[in-house]
């Protein structure tokens, strides 16, 4: 259970991060979501998606490695799922999630629905979905990733690199602005989508090293 103590590399972009979600709670106070089901069930899972967001750099600055790790593919699922059923659901299926907590594609297939057509046309999450779908689920689910992280000589303890962490508060950073685009469709904020656009154009996400030369051509 011995949490280590976080390097300056990870404490420098966990504040950085929590800036930017900071940055997107002060935006949220105000913004009017329409009463129908299409509309406030996709903004609450958005909301939920930038909740697990929170979380998540609230968990690396303390050391919970393992938990911020498991919550990743919770934050990734509930922006797919916002997003699909605002822009592509039928009004069926939208009822049936509500009266039967059913989805039924899978999320191969939301992504690929959502894909189809605007404002997904980056494939971003297919990108996702192919390259880090396996892990997520091990990390939430208890799998090898999280067993082969748990072992530190004959100590069981997490064994977590700097590598690693920044790219899940990367990955964090970009998922929250991505929610909080959603956000600003479903509530037909084109302002605020155009600062959350400038603040992904300003490098407001990144934090690993491999990104280091996007934020110095930004100064």
């Amino acid at each position: 259970m011995h949490s280590p103590p976080q390097s300056e590399t990870i404490l420098a972009a966990s504040k950085k991060i929590g800036e930017a979600l900071d940055w997107i709670a002060s935006r949220l106070p105000g913004m009017e979501v329409p009463g129908d089901h299409r509309h406030r069930i996709a903004a609450q899972l958005c909301d939920l998606s930038l909740d697990h967001a929170a979380a998540i750099v609230a968990l690396i600055t303390t050391g919970r490695h393992s938990s911020s790790f498991a919550l990743v593919r919770c934050q990734f699922e509930c922006l797919v799922r916002g997003a699909w059923l605002f822009y592509r659901a039928t009004d069926e299926e939208i009822e049936r999630f509500v009266e039967r907590d059913e989805i039924r594609p899978n999320m191969a297939m939301l992504i690929e629905a959502l894909e189809s057509g605007p404002p997904f046309e980056d494939k971003l999450l297919s990108y996702v979905k192919k390259n880090a779908w396996g892990p997520m689920n091990g990390y939430t689910h208890g799998g090898i990733h999280q067993v082969s992280r748990r072992l530190q000589g004959d100590y069981i303890e997490p064994v977590f690199e700097d590598e690693s962490l920044l790219e899940v508060l990367q990955f964090t950073g970009t998922m929250a602005l991505y929610a909080f685009g959603e956000i600003t469709a479903i509530t037909d904020r084109k302002d605020l989508s155009e600062e959350a656009q400038a603040m992904m154009d300003a490098g407001a996400s990144l934090v690993h090293p491999a990104f280091a030369a996007h934020e110095q051509n930004e100064v």
